[in-house]
């Protein structure tokens, strides 16, 4: 600054002519402080006069329908910097804006460059940093927009500039020398006016010129360099004074309040709110600082934005209806937005019991309310006695906002308000997700409970927000994606995931973001896109989300076809909405302004390991633009919930599922005690999850109920078998007397059997076959006057089948004849020929007499007239009847000759020329000729039919002589049957009986082996049933253990599995919950057949081995074992390879192809030597993400799906010895401590000296040790089977030879094998002995392998194999000399081996 006139330099003519910079101006209010400073005026070169920036300020009205997202509040600040941008940009000078976060750097430059004359430059490249952006990336970018202008020199189109705009340009992460690639490429530009291509040809940039905006260094931001920092003009953006925050914010806050109606009361809060609200970020942002535990603690004026936007949401129908409540609801909705914007990323209750606690003094000194009083519906039951009755930390927890209780179809139109009847809210999510549960493929199995509703509100409330984000942090298992789910569908949104395989790369994610983005830009559909950081392959990923979160689109993301298709789309989109927009800029600014409201964020990180505080510091949009959620541990409320959900269909008595939900809930927090006491006391980390507390129950419900139906089924066989025997027993005295009895009624029987015999016979001989005889031959006979009978008659109807038809056909004619056909004829007076013909015929068919008149002709004679007789005829009403009924087969000769002389054989008598008359003459014209035709046939019929009927006559004689004679037959023939219905009763009864006699007698010799085979066993399943009994009363607790065991204690060695579930059995004493007095998860849960067989294929035998491979057979998820000493790898290559075992490692190329074949066939899976991090593209098999379809099982792998055999099993071990997967990988696992112990490398160690010393006994031992496992196991076979015989069996097992059978047969085999165990027993013993003299052996080098493991905790340089060690202790018993049995070869071995091992141990210096 120049303070005297004297101090301007030469030629600065305007400036030292001008007025000196006023202190005061008249008419204006007087500025702060009561005088201006240098900083509050600029110099107008076109005024010639210095000028205060105020006057610069737009004063527009904030338009009524504004985004909130895009609406800036100029203030002096902004039209410094705007001032001061143009300058450097006109004069193409680069610009460096530096400031603080949040302080507007980047809305600010961009709304400047966009708003550049489109005919002197081109659209602005934007490009932001991050700490994973290259050098490469960064000059790809670049040199993309722009054109080749002529060889090695390239621009913009010619005649235009071009600006590049570069955010956060500090962020690049500095390189093994300290430089930043991206920075240096941009340096190189800045010193030479280009930089190198690929093909190391150097490109001149022309009308190029650089932008830049950075935040200070520190928070994994970078000091730039100073070479390339002298280029540039530094303008420093400083945080904003209190003063201008709150007229920005009261600004904000009173367009909302204009805009939506609100009363004047409410509008009267708005400055109280403002400062109430700076105060609490001020606070904030200097008491809750970032550290490492707390890198998320980072709070910029973005958190403020969102606490405004959050007053958005609520309308203001929905205030109350007294100013008081609308006044106490609006400061209740101020609070809640401060608490989720605030409140809710801290991790700890101290910090938020202090933000309580500031929270209640701001609303006292700024907005004048009780904290305590607004919310006092949240106080503790019986508050006002210690504590005052505050609202502490528990209560805050059920302050809820939100719009999920309005039961408006479309989400978008639910009404923001305040919810206080929690178990109303409680009993709406349920519903929703019953909702959500009945249309998705991915159901989720959900309880919900306080803690759930919590978080489903929080993420909620963002979601409604246009271009809300999240950031969920919580350990693996918190239920982050699921809530995440849940919200999405609460809010009508669809949910997007990432689907990651082995072959998951850039190409693929960067094919899925253009899916989404096109959903929510292209289709302006909103969406969620829900991502965790289980699902990074590349830090690439995070880079691109980054982006997404600050600047909405992905730099070069869309190649130019797919760009093009993208602007159309939006084209077609903008017309819809009234928008004219042409310009392929304005386009994209749409696309990318929908995206940026519709693309939710949703990312759910773990904030173990050192991964999230890294992400964090690199790619700090993370934070700035998400609202972060923190998942704490689960309360006790949530952990009652659950517990209770998953409970409330047990069979339990309510004592009983109450007690065991406490005991579920000590079992969490003892195994979180352990796991700290387990870290520091051996260096191992074990995490406790919400996940482990559902697989606790989870695992408990399903044990329960299936060792139920085993104990039970078990039992009841026993018992049924113990009725069998004793009913046979019962059966043999009753049987005996039945058989006493049966025997003389059985004889008596067969007597009278024998004496009906005769009788029958004598019978059938004398009387019945000599008259059967002659009723056989009267019987011919009258079958031969039958048959003569018929043929006459058939002739007769034959002949007759010429004429009926004509009969048939006549009458049918007469059919047709119309009483008004009739009364037509009948009119005549002088009727045609034709008629006078027909009728004279009928009339002289029946014989009707004709009339006598005079001649018409004049001859003076009488002749005959039937036409007055016809019309007397047809005035008959029965006319027609009486034709039909003629005696066709009784017309005089006289009158039939007749008809043929004078009528039948007229040439004009014919039915045709009848008709063409009148259609009643026809019908009686056919009448006529049929008459005529039937006489000609019956005449040839009637010796036929007399020769009939004298057949028929006797016919009917010889039947009748039959007849008699077949009465007498049929008399006899009766008494005959009677006798044979006796003698058959007779032969029933005596079949009966002996049939009866030979049962009863083959029940007592099966009774008799029944009893010998099985009565022996009486005793033992007598108590083999009562110890059954006893189990299933304790089966409630050892199942609670059992699963407690599983769900947690997989990871622990046995000493702390040993204190921890002593802890646990005397809780359950305790709690009166029935269970076992010694428990021990081999009784609980083992089968000793299955044990001897795990031993037989290489587990340790020792207690803590054969719990893992318990836990193995029966967690619910895949096993992954730390194995160091690849005892698991050994033991599950040898019990799988029976059936096909693949084993893989993720280092092979076709390992995923060969998963897939395992999963689809049914094989068994090894995944071997695992590192900390599992491949996610195995996440949908290890959370056996199975669905059905078509009624098979299915499940995805990758981009395959697969069907899914239910014989699959997957294992997986690990080489670590002491590995530390994060929550993430063992949520999704069982994780198993499979190092070997003491005892079980003892008995190992014991095994390889005697098969030194003894080579003939140990092989023999381990001959003996398979027959004995494989006796134990038929014997367990057989009386399987010898039980499920007896209790299938139905009614009385007696009368069932086929089980009698199989029960002796089965018994023999038993008896038989139980002899050889017997001896195999004697024998295993024997050697045994012979063993026990090389024990201390065994446990003296035992102890030696764990003193030299134990040397890896001084340095890991000290960290020896079980393999080295036995070949080791192999060779110094080989090298050591002979000394006999027992205790004299160990003392000869012992200095050897120690010998032995400095020399392998120690390496020279």
């Amino acid at each position: 600054m120049y303070t005297l006139p004297e101090d301007i330099p030469v030629g600065h003519t305007r400036l030292k002519n001008s007025e000196m910079m006023p202190l005061t101006l008249p008419g204006t209010d007087p500025p702060p402080g009561g005088r201006y400073s240098v900083y509050d005026f600029f110099f107008d070169c076109e005024r010639d006069c210095w000028r205060l920036w105020s006057e610069l300020i737009d004063t527009t009205p904030i338009p009524s329908d504004a985004k909130f997202r895009r609406i800036i509040i100029p203030s002096i600040d902004t039209v410094r910097y705007s001032f001061l941008l143009d300058k450097g940009v006109g004069h193409a000078q680069p610009v460096l804006i530096v400031g603080p976060t949040g302080t507007g750097k980047s809305v600010l430059v961009q709304k400047y460059l966009y708003g550049l004359p489109p005919d002197t430059y081109v659209p602005p490249n934007v490009i932001g940093f991050s700490a994973r952006t290259t050098a490469n990336a960064t000059q790809h970018l670049i040199d993309a927009k722009l054109d080749r202008r002529r060889r090695g020199v390239f621009g913009p189109p010619v005649g235009k500039r071009a600006v590049v705009f570069v955010d956060d340009l500090n962020m690049p992460q500095l390189e093994t020398y300290g430089a930043q690639p991206p920075i240096e490429l941009l340096r190189q530009f800045m010193d030479h006016g280009g930089w190198y291509d690929r093909q190391n040809c150097f490109r001149r940039l022309d009308d190029v010129l650089f932008v830049a905006a950075m935040g200070p260094p520190g928070g994994g931001r970078n000091p730039i360099t100073p070479r390339y920092a002298r280029h540039f003009n530094l303008v420093s953006i400083v945080d904003f004074d209190e003063t201008t925050l709150g007229r920005i914010f009261s600004t904000l806050l009173a367009w909302h309040l204009d805009v939506r109606s609100f009363p004047n009361y409410i509008k009267e809060l708005r400055d109280p709110i403002i400062s109430a609200t700076l105060s609490v970020y001020t606070r904030v942002a200097a008491q809750l600082l970032p550290t490492p535990t707390r890198s998320h603690y980072t709070f910029n004026l973005r958190d403020i934005s969102r606490v405004m936007q959050g007053f958005l949401l609520l309308p203001p129908q929905l205030l109350g209806a007294s100013p008081v409540q609308a006044k106490e609801k609006y400061l209740r909705l101020w609070a809640h937005e401060i608490l989720r914007v605030f409140y809710d990323r801290l991790v700890d209750d101290r910090d938020r019991t202090w933000f309580l606690s500031f929270l209640r003094t701001v609303m006292k000194e700024r907005l004048g309310a009780e904290f305590d009083s607004l919310f006092a519906h949240l106080r503790p039951q019986g508050a006002g006695g210690e504590g005052g009755g505050e609202v502490t930390i528990e209560g805050v927890r059920r302050c809820f906002f939100g719009d999920y209780m309005d039961d408006n179809e479309d989400p978008a139109l639910r009404q923001y308000d305040e919810v206080t009847d929690i178990p109303s809210l409680t009993a709406r999510v349920e519903e929703m997700l019953a909702d959500h549960n009945a249309t998705s493929k991915r159901p989720m199995n959900l309880a919900v409970f306080l803690y759930a509703v919590e978080h489903i509100s929080r993420i909620t409330r963002v979601l409604k927000q246009p271009g809300g984000h999240l950031l969920l942090v919580g350990v693996g298992g918190s239920g982050r994606q699921s809530l995440a789910r849940l919200a999405a569908f609460i809010c009508g949104m669809v949910a997007f995931q990432v689907e990651i395989s082995k072959s998951y790369g850039p190409a693929e994610w960067r094919e899925d973001l253009k899916r989404f983005v096109r959903a929510a830009g292209g289709d302006n559909r909103p969406s969620v896109f829900l991502f965790s950081d289980s699902q990074i392959k590349a830090e690439s990923f995070v880079e691109d989300v980054n982006n997404l979160l600050n600047s909405g689109e992905v730099p070069n993301m869309f190649p130019y076809d797919e760009r093009a298709a993208v602007l159309e789309q939006c084209r077609a989109a903008s017309k819809r909405e009234g928008l004219a927009l042409e310009t392929a800029v304005e386009l994209w600014a749409y696309f990318v302004d929908k995206t940026r409201d519709n693309l939710h964020i949703v990312l759910a990180m773990s904030p173990i390991g050192d991964a999230f505080r890294e992400r964090l510091r690199q790619f700090p949009s993370l934070v700035n633009c998400c609202t972060i959620d923190w998942f704490t541990a689960w309360p006790d409320d949530a952990l009652e919930a659950v517990a209770m959900k998953f409970l409330r269909d047990v069979d339990l008595t309510p004592e009983q599922r109450n007690q065991v939900m406490l005991q579920c809930k000590m079992f969490h927090e003892d195994v979180r005690q352990l796991s700290e006491a387990f870290r520091s006391e051996q260096g191992r980390i074990n995490y406790v999850t919400p996940t482990s507390y559902l697989e606790l129950i989870t695992c408990f419900t399903t044990l329960l109920g299936a060792k139920r139906a085993e104990v039970s089924a078990a039992k009841r066989r026993y018992e049924v078998g113990l009725d069998k025997l004793q009913f046979t027993a019962s059966q043999v005295s009753i049987m005996q007397d039945e058989l006493t009895a049966l025997k003389p009624v059985l004889i008596r029987t067969v007597e009278e059997t024998e004496r009906l015999m005769a009788t029958v016979s004598k019978e059938k001989t004398e009387v019945v076959e000599p008259k059967k005889a002659i009723v056989d031959q009267d019987v011919k006979r009258a079958e031969g006057a039958a048959a003569a009978a018929n043929a006459i008659k058939t002739e007769c109807e034959d002949a007759l089948a010429e004429a009926i038809p004509i009969l048939e056909a006549a009458i049918s004619a007469l059919d047709t004849i119309k009483p008004a056909d009739i009364k037509l004829v009948q009119s005549f007076k002088n009727p045609p020929s034709t008629i006078k013909l027909v009728m004279e015929a009928v009339c002289v068919l029946l014989d009707i007499k004709p009339q006598r008149i005079k001649d018409p002709s004049g001859s003076g004679k009488m002749i005959d007239d039937y036409w007055g007789s016809a019309q007397k005829l047809l005035a008959d009403p029965l006319f027609v009847k009486t034709l039909k009924e003629y005696d066709k087969d009784a017309v005089p000769p006289r009158i039939i000759e007749r008809i043929r002389r004078e009528f039948t054989s007229n040439p004009e008598f014919t039915p045709n020329n009848a008709a063409k008359a009148s259609s009643a003459a026809e019908g009686l014209c056919k009448w006529v000729c049929a008459m005529d035709q039937y006489d000609r046939v019956a005449k040839v019929v009637a010796p036929k039919r007399e020769a009939l009927a004298v057949a028929e006559a006797e016919y009917g004689k010889v039947m009748d002589a039959l007849k008699a004679k077949q009465a007498d037959l049929a008399e006899v023939m009766g008494r005959l049957a009677t006798l044979e219905r006796q003698l058959e009763r007779s032969m029933a009864e005596k079949s009966r009986l002996e049939a009866e006699t030979e049962l009863c007698t083959a029940k007592l010799e099966r009774a008799e082996k029944l009893i010998s085979g099985l009565g022996g066993e009486k005793t033992r399943w007598t108590e083999a049933a009562a110890q059954l009994g006893g189990q299933y009363e304790c089966l409630t607790g050892d199942m609670l253990i059992a699963a407690g065991v599983i769900g947690y204690l997989g990871a622990f060695t046995a000493a702390y599995r040993e204190q921890v579930v002593g802890k646990w059995v005397g809780g359950c004493a305790a709690a009166r919950i029935p269970r076992s007095a010694n428990f021990s998860l081999s009784a609980a849960l083992g089968d000793p057949v299955k044990i001897r067989s795990w031993t037989i294929d290489g587990l340790p035998n020792d207690a803590f081995s054969i719990d893992n491979a318990i836990m193995v057979a029966n967690a619910r998820r895949w096993p992954l074992m730390i194995d160091p000493q690849s005892q698991a790898n050994k033991w599950v290559k040898s019990m799988e390879g029976r059936r096909d075992l693949r084993v893989i490692k993720l280092t092979d190329g076709d390992y995923m192809r060969t998963l897939e074949n395992a999963v689809q066939f049914g094989l068994p899976v090894l995944l071997e030597n695992v590192g900390e991090e599992l491949d996610p593209s195995l996440e949908p098999l290890l959370l056996k993400q199975v669905f059905k379809q078509g009624g098979v099982s299915y499940l995805r792998l990758g981009d395959t799906t697969v069907e899914f055999s239910d014989q699959f099993r997957f294992y997986i071990t690990t080489a670590l010895r002491n590995p530390h997967y994060l929550p993430e990988t063992a949520v999704k696992v069982t994780l198993l401590n499979f190092m070997i112990t003491p005892d079980g490398l003892a008995d190992q160690l014991l095994g390889v000296v005697v098969a030194q010393e003894r080579p003939d006994l140990e092989e023999q031992r381990q001959q003996l040790v398979v027959e004995s496992a494989e006796n134990k196991k038929r014997l367990a076979e057989i009386e399987d089977r010898i039980l499920q015989v007896l209790s299938s069996s139905q009614g009385n097992i007696l009368e069932d030879a086929t089980a009698i059978q199989i029960l002796s047969e089965a018994k023999a085999v038993s008896n038989e094998i139980q002899i050889k165990q017997q001896a195999a027993e004697l024998t295993e013993r024997a050697i045994e002995q012979a063993r026990t003299c090389y024990a201390p052996c065994g446990a003296f080098n035992a102890t030696l392998f764990f003193c030299i493991r134990d040397m890896a905790a001084v340095d890991p340089m000290y960290q020896y194999s079980l393999a080295w060690f036995l070949k080791l202790f192999v060779r110094s018993i080989q090298q050591a000399p002979r000394g006999g049995c027992g205790g004299a070869a160990a003392e000869h071995q012992r200095p050897l081996h120690l010998r032995a091992l400095p020399e392998h141990m120690q390496v020279p210096v």
